[in-house]
């Protein structure tokens, strides 16, 4: 498997040693059942109080039918990595209590697996030498999100299909927060829902057509064997290592999808493991009164989406005054925009590069800032609201 593209000599050196691991403690696995479809992972870090009810949901998988979802379909990988307590024991025990559940129980404590990007790496790589069949799917969740009983029978309708990537449903227990922490997380989610209606509407992708939703995050993912090998595994980043592989499967082109039925609940806890991320944020939210919560607007959107379809444009005519709309619009310099055209010759990659662009320009964020959640999510319904009963 190649190492992923753009990535500097420190971050390769340490994918080395995280891919020489993984190799060594495949090796000390059973040999695969030869039916296996798919491989379930799970980095757990002093989850012993937690992880129980996410093994039961896992060996208790079913059919829409209500039948035990088959046992030779599918196994569960867990690496509890530099742990303090005994997540490990929790893991052995729930094994000896359920022993025809497929649950293979890894240990480790390594400097250089101390992220859970890293974690992910060595499941994925290993899950990814045990799948046989390049269609397998190689499945992510944490250690404290609770999937539905259905989870892996919808995920196993991709199978057979050309999707590549499959992003499941991730709902929040809200019993855990309050207050300024549980409106946010309403008020995000619900215009995570509203910016995907616009962009179906403005952007449309057959292949991923509404209703679709918007998460793209590590307790509820997954991707073909064939599509991690080539895009070279997941990277062993400290926290968004999960929307680091989402970006670089769609920057390649493979087909994504955003399955509604295939479903998880996650925890809302602020004592999270990883100093960034949405345990961050709702301890922020938690915290800090009346902290701001901003996001691009209705106006912000229209302005970006109107760009991406200028860039689809583009590669229909190749056309020099589609490049300065472009640039007009963005704010790019036009022979800066050029360069970034021959860097970028399919418009996947286009598309991305300008998307980090304008997530980075600080001239283009000041010009177009972003403003109060709660005032976009209006901005966005009324303009859907207008948009349809036209």
């Amino acid at each position: 498997m190649k190492l992923p593209a753009d990535i500097d000599q420190s971050e390769q050196e340490k994918i080395r040693i995280i891919d020489r691991i993984s190799s060594s403690m495949e090796r000390t696995f059973p040999p695969a059942n030869k039916h296996l479809k798919m491989a379930v992972i799970i980095p757990a870090k002093n989850e012993a109080e937690s992880i129980i009810p996410t093994l039961e949901a896992i060996a208790g998988q079913r059919t829409p039918t209500e039948d035990s979802l088959d046992f030779e379909e599918f196994e569960l990988i867990i690496l509890c990595h530099n742990c303090t307590d005994h997540t490990a024991e929790v893991c052995h025990q729930f094994s000896l209590k359920n022993p025809s559940f497929p649950i293979h129980i890894l240990e480790l404590n390594h400097p250089k697996a101390d992220t859970v990007g890293s974690a992910r790496r060595i499941l994925m790589n290993i899950a990814s030498k045990r799948l046989r069949n390049p269609q397998a799917l190689i499945i992510s969740t944490d250690a404290d999100t609770i999937p539905d009983s259905k989870w892996l029978f919808y995920m196993s309708t991709y199978l057979n299909s050309k999707v590549g990537y499959i992003c499941g449903y991730i709902q929040s227990n809200l019993q855990e927060i309050e207050g300024q922490a549980l409106a946010y997380l309403k008020a995000k989610d619900e215009y995570l829902a509203l910016r995907t209606r616009l962009e179906s509407v403005l952007l449309p992708d057959q292949n991923n057509p509404w209703p679709r939703h918007a998460y793209n995050w590590g307790p509820n993912i997954a991707i073909k064997k064939h599509v991690y090998q080539a895009v070279g595994g997941i990277r062993p980043l400290h926290f968004l290592e999960d929307v680091d592989l989402f970006k670089r499967v769609r920057r390649q082109g493979y087909i994504i999808k955003h399955c509604l039925k295939s479903r998880v609940t996650t925890s809302t806890r602020i004592n999270a493991r990883c100093l960034e991320g949405f345990g961050a944020e709702l301890k922020i939210w938690s915290e800090i009164n009346e902290v701001p919560y901003n996001v691009e607007g209705l106006n912000k959107l229209l302005l970006r989406f109107k760009i991406y379809t200028s860039i689809e444009n583009y590669f229909n005519s190749y056309s020099k005054p589609i490049l300065l709309e472009i640039s007009s619009m963005s704010g790019m310099n036009l022979l800066d925009l050029i360069e970034l055209v021959r860097k970028n010759p399919k418009k996947e990659h286009l598309i991305f590069a300008m998307e980090n662009y304008l997530n980075s320009d600080e001239n283009w964020n000041i010009i177009n800032p972003n403003i109060d959640v709660l005032m976009a999510c209006e901005e966005i319904k009324t303009y859907l609201n207008i948009f349809f009963k036209n």
